[in-house]
């Protein structure tokens, strides 16, 4: 567009030229250069033909012969220029970023820079950018990607003048938002699972320290919503409500468990269908054991026993569920005979509680 502007720019000199002079009466009308006609067109059609070298020889021709001509003078530099953009261009499709450096070195050295050539002094450092950004992947955090974008953004201007690099970027801005996304839901879950094992094994100032770190990062967090049991049809309506919410149940059944003591019969028997089937933490483990029965017991202790790294319950959870199934004493009861029984003895004592309770139903059975 540049070349056909200042080709247009010429000719209209030219053409003025001729008028101006056709307008003295006393002017002999100048023989007509047959030359000039015949290397102008030549030129133009080199030039649309994409021929640029042999365009420019034309050219050089055409001023040596025609030295006061205007038109060989301002055409030579044009294709100069597109001359040097076009060797540019051929270098920067193949990645060849040195010898790119070294091409406008030469040409700034010579005298030779055009605004259009100079433009190209931001594309090695910009390409060089771009390639640390790339060997940096694959990514394994979100975190990596924003560390990555900073070393673009310096040269962000000419990057983007390149369709290729637009649709790289917005493919790297999807998998960013994918990856922070993930990283977060994977926050949330390692944020219930500390506040699910301080209110089963640890105290009051550890269960206030998980929720505090849990509102701190995620204020707007599904726990934070189930601060009403009511009743159980309050609590069916919560359980529908956080179906579609990543974590959701898990913050429930934490929530409930927490809140277990001020709950009003009714709201404990609209958790009990909830959790009588499936649990998703130790919390709703613990309020099945409280609904559920003896059984229940044994499956919540046995799971304690499997997590890894183990879970020793707190007093108040084990009071909670001897009290619940306080059975017969069972004859050689080694965990009754400990003078100070820990955990484990306790642990032992509910399923010796389960056992017992199995056996008698047995024998009833066979009677």
């Amino acid at each position: 567009m540049v070349v056909c502007q200042s080709i247009a720019e010429i000719f209209i000199v030219i053409f003025m030229t001729i008028v101006l002079c056709g307008c003295k009466d006393d002017a002999k009308a100048p023989d007509y250069d047959n030359f000039r006609a015949d290397m102008t067109l030549q030129t133009v059609e080199q030039i649309n033909n994409g021929q640029t070298e042999q365009a420019i020889k034309t050219l050089t021709e055409f001023r040596q012969k025609a030295p006061e001509d205007p038109f060989p003078i301002a055409a030579s530099r044009i294709e100069e220029i597109r001359l040097d953009a076009e060797k540019a261009n051929k270098l920067l499709r193949v990645g060849n970023v040195n010898e790119l450096g070294l091409l406008l070195q030469m040409i700034e050295t010579e005298g030779n820079a055009s605004p259009e050539i100079l433009a190209f002094r931001a594309a090695p450092p910009a390409l060089e950018a771009l390639a640390k950004y790339c060997a940096r992947m694959p990514w394994e955090r979100s975190s990596d990607i924003t560390d990555g974008l900073e070393l673009l953004r310096p040269h962000s201007n000419i990057l983007k003048s390149s369709t290729a690099f637009n649709a790289f970027m917005a493919f790297q801005q999807s998998k960013f938002e994918t990856m922070k996304h993930d990283e977060q839901l994977n926050d949330i879950h390692d944020l219930l699972n500390r506040l699910d094992r301080a209110t089963i094994g640890g105290d009051a100032k550890s269960v206030q320290t998980a929720i505090d770190a849990l509102k701190n990062k995620y204020p707007h967090n599904a726990f934070f919503s189930c601060q009403s049991f009511k009743s159980s049809a309050e609590i069916a309506a919560l359980n529908i409500n956080l179906e579609g919410i990543p974590h959701g149940r898990e913050a429930l059944e934490i929530a409930a468990a927490i809140r277990w003591d001020e709950l009003p019969p009714s709201a404990r028997r609209g958790i009990a269908e909830f959790v009588s089937q499936t649990q998703r933490t130790f919390c709703g483990a613990w309020l099945a054991a409280m609904t559920g029965g003896r059984a229940a017991s044994v499956v919540f202790f046995n799971r304690l026993k499997e997590s890894s790294p183990f879970l020793q319950p707190n007093r108040k959870i084990i009071a909670s569920l001897l009290k619940l199934n306080a059975a017969p004493p069972v004859k050689d009861d080694w965990s009754r005979r400990s003078p100070c029984p820990g955990a484990p003895e306790m642990i032992a004592q509910i399923l010796s509680v389960g056992l017992h309770n199995t056996t008698n139903n047995k024998q009833k059975e066979n009677e």
